[in-house]
């Protein structure tokens, strides 16, 4: 069951279909998060639902359940606005007794009207070709063939705003509604 954990961790990252990109630094500070209780409750499609619940302040405690499977992932998700577009950031919550294990977040942008929530996470495909066509310059470090951002929380925000309407960096999006 454990390794079901670590596996559903690691290759289902936010299941926001496609290969999202990883940062190791966060989007938002907990300051600039905003709460908005409109995304509280759970959220569904043909393939998973998506509880969102408060955790801590600003903070959500998001759990993903695949509804194929028995299993579900959490996480604690941050909401921020960057430029007219507003944000996801989520990062797995990791049982303490993991050592070796890399928390990496997850950007997601995401348009609430209603009861529909639509969402796309930044493409890891799309951003590895832009940094090594040279089209784009962000920090990162290569690990084979994944970009793994390492840029500050302000150019994190920086580089998000030259990109926030770019479709391509954010295609595959879900959509999502309210259950009752």
């Amino acid at each position: 069951m454990k390794s079901i954990r670590v596996i559903l961790f690691i290759s289902v990252p936010f299941l926001f279909s496609g290969c999202p990109a990883r940062s190791i630094h966060p989007l938002f500070t907990d300051k600039e998060a905003v709460f908005n209780t409109s995304l509280l409750g759970i959220w569904s499609n043909n393939e998973e639902s998506y509880t969102f619940e408060n955790l801590h302040e600003k903070n959500y405690r998001l759990v993903v359940r695949p509804k194929e499977e028995n299993d579900s992932a959490v996480y604690t998700v941050l909401l921020g606005k960057i430029g007219e577009a507003w944000f996801l950031d989520s990062y797995p919550i990791v049982n303490s007794n993991e050592q070796h294990y890399l928390s990496a977040h997850v950007f997601t942008r995401m348009i609430l009207q209603g009861d529909s929530l639509y969402m796309a996470s930044l493409e890891a495909d799309w951003l590895l070709k832009m940094i090594t066509e040279k089209k784009i310059k962000v920090a990162h470090v290569r690990r084979e063939n994944e970009i793994i951002l390492t840029a500050s929380t302000k150019n994190l925000q920086q580089f998000i705003n030259t990109i926030s309407t770019n479709n391509e960096a954010f295609p595959n999006q879900s959509v999502f509604v309210r259950m009752r």
